[in-house]
């Protein structure tokens, strides 16, 4: 009887022992928890009248959650990706996808153009009329979203949506398709923070604007905040300049953070942009030419990427007719022996700019454009490739 009375406190207390350690356990591994990456999806052109339009955007969804599921996987059995990116496992893909869809934008322009189509089928060949609808349709979109004010409503909401998973903790990183490609370097050419205001007003030679410089330190921030605070105008030159009216420094220059938080993304929040179908050099040619301010900005923007550990790919269909590369692929010893004006301002960093345009389909001209939602698969495996090829080629090696 007194065997089995200490048996039974020994089993009490190391139950309870064990009790209490399984319990330490988990919720160890609650306050580990991984940190979840968000993949927010954005629409490209489409070449569909008003009323197709409006079912477009379910096709779309559905087409990304059929991608979405092998996104994750290949990114997550990726030995590279896995180590460099997830770090390891801290970070983990979430397996929800946020779509953001800007397509419905521009109906009533579209309810234009397919009243003046409409009228041209009396006389035009029907084949000819086909293709007329398709190009109209298609760089209507493409245009319509260049427009600075329709481009700053869709980048603005954007930001709403980043920025509702960002308050969360989690980090995103955005997938451009098409056209939804000039979105994603807008977004990132405006809402990066990586502009020192105080160096930006400063050089104007005025001793109480110093003295309010001085007087109201404030944090890096980006384009869009400088805009919207009206420290910073765009001349029709090209270029941007610093506003240089008093009244206003004194009155919107102490209140920039609070810009900040709205206008741009926090650093370490945005981690990574997967460009795909993209025209965008077609589109933004101006980017090369240094006389401009997109030319400085896209500067700026590299270097912020490099040095805050994003991947910046682009990645088509060789056979893609609106998949165009961007240009030679960079290299970190290239950039740092270059011209550029930041290249010796570039601190070390683990992220890199990447292009792969040479991904083979089996589809026609024709067809290549839309065969990245048919062939998720194929797609999936060359964005993987390319984000080990892009790390490999921009550092010689891979990171460890």
């Amino acid at each position: 009887m007194k065997k089995l009375i200490v048996l039974l406190m020994i089993s009490i207390f190391f139950g309870n022992r064990f009790a209490f350690a399984a319990e330490n356990q988990v919720s160890s591994q609650a306050s580990q928890k991984p940190t979840l990456v968000t993949f927010v999806y954005i629409n490209g052109s489409n070449d569909l009248s008003y009323e197709n339009r409006l079912k477009f955007k379910e096709e779309f969804t559905k087409d990304v959650q059929k991608m979405h599921p092998l996104m994750v996987e290949g990114f997550e059995h990726d030995e590279l990706i896995y180590k460099n990116f997830l770090k390891s496992g801290n970070y983990k893909i979430n397996p929800t996808p946020v779509i953001y869809y800007w397509g419905d934008r521009s109906l009533n322009e579209i309810k234009n153009i397919d009243s003046g189509l409409n009228s041209a089928k009396r006389y035009t060949p029907r084949i000819a009329q086909k293709v007329r609808s398709i190009f109209a349709h298609c760089l209507h979109d493409a245009i319509w979203v260049q427009k600075f004010t329709n481009m700053e409503l869709v980048i603005d909401d954007l930001q709403k949506v980043v920025k509702n998973e960002t308050d969360k903790g989690n980090k995103v990183v955005l997938f451009g398709y098409s056209a939804g490609s000039f979105i994603t370097y807008q977004y990132f050419l405006n809402k990066f923070t990586s502009i020192v205001p105080n160096e930006l007003i400063s050089n104007q030679d005025n001793e109480e604007i110093q003295e309010i410089i001085k007087n109201n330190p404030v944090q890096p921030t980006c384009l869009d905040a400088l805009v919207e605070a009206d420290l910073v105008r765009l001349h029709t030159s090209g270029k941007f300049y610093a506003n240089d009216d008093i009244e206003v420094i004194r009155k919107n220059y102490p209140n920039l953070d609070e810009k900040t938080k709205m206008a741009c993304f926090k650093k370490d929040t945005v981690k990574g942009v997967v460009n795909f179908a993209s025209p965008l050099i077609l589109f933004y040619s101006d980017v090369t030419d240094a006389s401009t301010s997109i030319n400085f900005l896209s500067q700026l923007m590299l270097k912020n990427i490099v040095e805050n550990d994003i991947f910046f790919l682009t990645v088509n269909y060789r056979n893609d007719p609106l998949g165009f590369p961007n240009s030679e692929n960079l290299t970190m010893k290239k950039l740092q022996e270059s011209n550029s004006i930041l290249a010796k301002y570039f601190k070390n960093g683990n992220g890199f700019v990447y292009n792969k345009s040479d991904l083979y389909v089996p589809r026609t001209f024709l067809t290549a454009h839309m065969a990245y939602w048919k062939t998720p698969k194929r797609f999936v495996k060359g964005v993987v490739n390319a984000y080990n090829e892009g790390l490999n080629v921009f550092y010689g090696k891979t990171c460890d």
